[in-house]
């Protein structure tokens, strides 16, 4: 098991990495983005960092847990094709989609726009 310093040291280099990705997406932000001040383009990239090192570690988390349960399911109906179909219509939703939350991102959502 981890101990707690080598789990901290494991949280500081995902954050830097996080900001690291997110700071270069705020920069390639939409023209709507750019026309917002620097506070708050600094804002969204922050958060944006700040929630996916949050959402990231759960998003893999409810990856594997839909890819095991999944199939387990197609074990125990031995295989049937609706089940097939099931199981990898789950693992579809459960492992697709953004796994970084862009600056964008969260700009979109909160002028209530759908993404891009």
């Amino acid at each position: 098991m981890m101990t707690r310093k080598r789990i901290a040291h494991v949280m500081t280099v995902y954050v830097l990495l996080a900001v690291l990705i997110g700071l270069p997406a705020s920069a390639l932000a939409s023209a709507e983005l750019e026309q917002e001040s620097w506070g708050t383009q600094f804002a969204y990239g922050a958060a944006s960092a700040f929630l996916s090192v949050v959402h990231v570690p759960l998003k893999v988390a409810l990856c594997g847990t839909t890819a095991v349960l999944s199939g387990l399911a197609y074990l125990v109906f031995f295989g049937g094709r609706q089940v097939a179909t099931d199981a990898a219509d789950a693992v579809k939703a459960g492992c697709g989609g953004p796994y970084i939350i862009s600056p964008q991102r969260l700009w979109t959502q909160a002028e209530g726009k759908t993404q891009p």
